[in-house]
């Protein structure tokens, strides 16, 4: 579970930069997370974007805004994803 964001974080920039660009993963990578451009990861480069997303999600799922994410609110993101991940099942080809 704790590789999922960066996962899926490569997974997305993955098709669009190699496809442009015809990147190696180790590239990909570096254009992925290497904020200075300096050709090396530093651990905040790597983790920040992804804890900015992990915040925003937590911010989506806490519908009332009350700083707590609730079982209700808990079910109706589950419920979102799982029609989400139906709709794209169905429109694949």
């Amino acid at each position: 579970m704790k590789y999922l964001i960066p996962m899926l974080a490569l997974l997305v920039a993955a098709p669009t930069l190699a496809q442009d660009e015809r990147l190696s993963p180790s590239e990909i990578f570096l254009k992925t997370f290497d904020a200075n451009n300096d050709d090396k990861v530093s651990r905040d480069e790597y983790v920040k974007p992804q804890a900015q997303q992990i915040e925003k999600q937590f911010e989506y799922m806490d519908k009332n805004g009350d700083g707590l994410v609730d079982a209700g609110e808990a079910e109706a993101f589950a419920e979102e994803m799982r029609q989400h991940m139906q709709k794209s099942g169905e429109s694949k080809p």
